[in-house]
């Protein structure tokens, strides 16, 4: 193709580098217990996900899929913290908690994907108001 037959440039998207970054960071704070590390990498890498999904138009919106992908991680995570507990029992599971590395590290990546929901169902409020309100970001 030539370049002057294409009337917009094609434009590579940053959610790749975002996601393997997250990738990254998820992995090494769930590895070495760095709570904060991995529940950022989480977001990154579910923000991106749903971003990638949006972006190649198999969602109108993005906060749909945040939503899923929220919800698929915390059950993952919530399985594996019942998997790791002698009961599925509150105090159970919180001695698991605080006993297992599994079990707090599953806890930790649960949290994660349930910030993932609340962002997802928060994500339409907050920019609908940018919408609809007096002022806009974009002046």
């Amino acid at each position: 193709m030539d370049a002057e037959s294409d009337p917009e440039p094609r434009r590579s998207s940053a959610w790749p580098l975002v996601a393997a970054f997250g990738i990254v960071a998820a992995e090494a704070g769930i590895l070495f217990g760095l709570v904060v590390i991995a529940v950022a990498g989480v977001l990154a890498v579910g923000a991106s996900f749903a971003g990638m999904l949006h972006e190649a138009g198999y969602a109108a919106t993005p906060w749909r899929p945040l939503r899923l992908i929220g919800a698929v991680v915390s059950l993952a995570s919530a399985a594996v913290w019942i998997a790791v507990s002698p009961a599925v029992t509150p105090a159970a599971l919180v001695d698991a908690a605080a006993t297992d590395g599994i079990a707090v590290r599953a806890a930790v990546v649960l949290g994660a994907g349930a910030l993932l929901v609340v962002a997802g169902f928060g994500g339409p409020v907050v920019s609908s108001r940018g919408r609809t309100g007096e002022r806009s970001l974009e002046h």
